[in-house]
This record gives structure tokens, sequence and C-alpha cells, in this order.
């Protein structure tokens, strides 16, 4: 059965609410110069978890509270049952799969045009799931209007520091707590938001992601939603931008089962992970459009080569399923809002070079090869050169002089298990600078995608970096002419030695093109 988005609307309940404004308005009101939160358009706010807890008392909101008993419920359903948890959390990836599995399954998509407009459907889903499981499962009639919660690891203190926000960048307290107290009774019982370390092998633990894997900057300033379709290496868009950073260096931070697609989605904070995910775009359209030529495809992409042309399917709260059609920006504008669209959208001026899109150059280029065997990355810093191919610094200083530009390549970039950590690429000898923040900066290699050859990245995925001005940026002496600029990648602050073993984080090769 295919539902529309009419009656979708009409059979949910979600109901348009008089003076809602559509994104078109909300994109030029006055507001957003002025940084004022919008009017109401929905009855559903989703807040920021950080303030549904006090870490002092233990005190949770309800919100929180029956978010957690909500889990609960749907962890003891079979998972055949659409509202079960393991049947949410297989639509998204299915940690094995067996014959017979339904056809929801297993069908997140990534690095394309459908990540987030899927994942906004799939929470869309989850939290009305949710929200019924609450009201009519648990009889909580006073919160028909629950939404979701979303994790504001981006916030960042008044004063600018980051040090001052470091408790908004751990893993919120309700999720690493194993007991929670009844409000009702204030009796103490299990927290099915917790998940044992033997399950899930958190990396992240009581420790703060650093600000720079969590801050959006890069992702917003991108002015396209999707690079053009017209070949050659352009600059990434929003959506390629966000989706590794900060999207996939917070899976690969926390890691456990939030490390990899397959079972990202047994966690339960990855649900307000990807509400914030959501959140920023929300933001990022109050400026910026979406191309209106974009439909949803009649088979989805293929995560395995033996997987049947099914569409994008989902189940609703009423457990019919809800085919993903037609225009693919269509959504109900008036089924959630966000508490705020201001807070954690960024800082400044991005300084990492920005992803390129994975297209071969339009325009002749001139590649030299860093390395064509398999590189293992450890927890000590990787430090390599173009060697001794002959013309290479001054092919690149040409290039940097000019109008052409420096694209620095990794291909096969893949692991085994969850790294526990991302890792940064610099530019330039200095071995002691490893700040994000800093002239020799490139960005950061994320693994989550890549993990165990997941879906169709059996041999790993790409990243590619325009490094052009972080080679103008860099000091004379790094590099010239006659010496190439050297490579360094280096671990990320939660990498440890037994989970990078075990983890064998790698790339096939390394390259430099200039275009």
């Amino acid at each position: 059965m295919n539902v529309s988005r009419r009656s979708l609307l009409a059979g949910t309940g979600v109901l348009a609410l008089a003076g809602g404004l559509p994104r078109t308005a909300v994109a030029a009101a006055p507001w957003r110069k002025e940084g004022v939160e919008p009017p109401p358009r929905s009855r559903f706010v989703r807040k920021d978890v950080a303030g549904l807890f006090d870490a002092d008392t233990g005190a949770w909101a309800p919100e929180l509270y029956w978010y957690a008993k909500a889990v609960g419920w749907m962890k003891e359903r079979p998972r055949i049952e659409p509202n079960s948890w393991e049947f949410q959390w297989y639509t998204h990836g299915r940690p094995r799969r067996e014959e017979g599995d339904p056809p929801e399954w297993g069908q997140c998509p990534h690095r394309n045009e459908y990540f987030l407009p899927w994942h906004r459907w799939y929470l869309y889903h989850f939290e009305r799931i949710v929200r019924d499981v609450i009201v009519t499962e648990l009889g909580q009639e006073d919160m028909a209007d629950w939404a979701l919660p979303y994790w504001n690891y981006a916030h960042l203190a008044p004063d600018g520091d980051p040090a001052a926000s470091e408790e908004w960048r751990r893993i919120p307290l309700p999720f690493r707590q194993d007991r929670i107290r009844d409000p009702r009774s204030g009796e103490e019982e299990d927290n099915p938001l917790y998940l044992p370390v033997s399950m899930d092998g958190r990396c992240l633990g009581e420790d703060p992601m650093a600000f720079d894997q969590v801050d959006p900057s890069a992702a917003m300033r991108e002015e396209s939603f999707w690079p053009p379709r017209n070949g050659g290496t352009e600059r990434a868009g929003f959506s390629q931008v966000l989706e590794r950073f900060p999207h996939g260096l917070v899976h690969s931070n926390i890691s456990g089962l939030m490390g990899s697609v397959p079972t990202a989605a047994g966690d339960p904070v990855f649900w307000l992970h990807h509400a914030n995910i959501d959140r920023f775009w929300e933001a990022w359209l109050n400026g910026h459009q979406v191309p209106d030529d974009r439909v949803w495809p009649q088979a989805r992409p293929k995560h395995d080569p033996e997987e049947p042309d099914l569409p994008f399917l989902l189940r609703d709260v009423n457990g019919d399923p809800h085919v993903l059609e037609g225009p693919l920006f269509d959504f109900p504008e008036d089924a959630y809002e966000y508490e705020s669209l201001t807070d954690g959208m960024g800082t400044g001026e991005a300084r990492s070079a920005f992803l390129l899109a994975e297209a071969p150059p339009s325009t002749p280029a001139t590649t030299f090869t860093v390395t064509d065997d398999v590189t293992h990355l450890r927890t000590e810093p990787l430090t390599f050169s173009l060697g001794g191919e002959v013309g290479v610094a001054d092919t690149i200083a040409g290039a940097v002089e000019s109008a052409e530009r420096v694209v620095l390549t990794f291909e096969g970039v893949r692991a085994d298990a969850a790294p526990c950590a991302a890792f940064l690429v610099f530019l330039g000898g200095d071995e002691s600078d490893t700040d994000p923040a800093g002239p020799a900066f490139v960005g950061h290699l994320v693994f989550f995608e890549n993990v165990g050859g997941h879906g169709a990245h059996l041999d790993g995925t790409e990243f590619s970096f325009d490094v052009t001005e972080t080679l103008r940026r860099l000091p004379q002496q790094a590099w010239s002419r006659d010496q190439a600029p050297v490579v360094r990648v280096v671990p990320g602050p939660l990498a440890g030695a037994k989970a990078t073993a075990e983890a064998d984080p790698r790339f096939a090769r390394a390259a430099f093109t200039v275009v």
C-alpha cells in the first residue's frame, strides 16, 4: 500500500496548524538575521536533551523518562512487529542478514542525495511510533505532544570557549547510567537507554568529543545541497560534508554499536544524534534551497549485489507500509519543530579543506602517487611524502601560484571494526602541529561507513580534499619547489591501542592531483 503525503497527514493525526509558516516564508523571515527563534508551527517540539535532566539531583524530565520506558517496551516486542525495537533498528541496518528478512530491513542510504531525506522520514515514523507507545501502551495521555529530543553536542558556551561546553560533548548522562528512578514512586529500575560495555563497547565513555569534530561550520557554509551534475571535480555540497563532518565523526567517536552502519540504530542515543543532524539541515534550509527536480528512485541503491530491486519502504505508526516516492524533499512541514535552530550552528569560518565531490576531473589532470601499498593506521602518527618523483614539488608549487587546484585523495579507506576515533590529516613536516585550528590541517578520515565492508563499499570509500589553500597557508619553509609537502595522518584524541589494532583502519592509496 502506497501512502500519499495527504493521506499520511490525515491518517496519522498530524494536523496542519493555523498560522504555520511554509519553509519559504521562514527562510525570508527577519528573525533569522536577528538570531530570534521563529514562531511555533507545530505542537510537537523536539528539545535539547541537556535541558531534560539534572545531573546534580538525578531528576529526569517526563519527555526523557517516557522515552526510556518506551524503548524498554519496544525491546520486549517480537522483532517482526513494526513497533518493536529491533524492527526499527534493522530498518536502518541489519547486523546479520538472514533469508526471509522483511524488505524494510537494511536500507539506509549513505553517500548520496537520499541520506538526509531518508533519515528525516525514518525519524518521523520512529517518533510517532514512540509517541503512540507512550500514550497507548504505557497509558500516559498527558504525553500526547511528546517529541524526540536532540543531542546538541555542538553547543558552545557564550564566551566561545569550547572547554566550557565539554559536558554537551559527552554522551548525555541518562545514556551512561544503568539505573533510573521512577518519578512517581521514587523506586529505581533498570535503564533501557543504557547499554552495558559487553554489548555496546562504547569508546567515548566519560570523555568529551573534541569540539572540532562536532562543529558543523564546514557544512553550514556550503551553498548547494549537492554538487552540480556536470562531472568534474566539484566542491561537495551541504549533504556530503554534513554526512561525514560531524555525522560520521560522532558515530566513530562513540563507536560500539554506533560505530558501524548495520548496528548504529541499536543504540538509543542514535536517534538523538540523528535528530541533531536533521536540526542542522533544518537550520541550513532557512537560507538555502534544495533542488526541485529530485525524485525518489523506484529502486533504492543496493547495499548487497544480490538484493532485489526494492523501493525505499518504511512502516508508519499503524504498521502500514509507506513507500517513499514522488518529490524527494516533500515532507509534512508541521509534523515537528526544534526548540532552537540557532544554538550550535557553527563558530566561524571553517579552516579545513573541503571535501570534494567524487567525480573524475573534467579538465586535464596530473596525478602523483604518494603510496600504492595498503597503509595501516595505528595510534602513532603516520608521516609520508611524495618521495623522489621528479618535478612533483615544482608542479604543485606552480599550481598553488596559478588558478589550478591541488587535491589530496585517499582511496580504499576502510576498517574491519569501529576504530573508536577518526584520523586527522595535516600537511607539512612540523610534527608538533596537530591543531585542527592551525594552518596545516586538511580534514578527517572517517570510518563509520567503511566498517566491515558495509553494503557496496567492500573496497572502502574515497576521501578527496582540496588542499590548495592549505598549501598557501603553510610557512614558506614547510615546502618549496624543491621539497614536496609532507602528509601526516594523526589519530584522534579518543584512539585507543586495543580498539585500533582490532579495527585495523587503513587506506589503499594516496595521491596528489593537480587539476
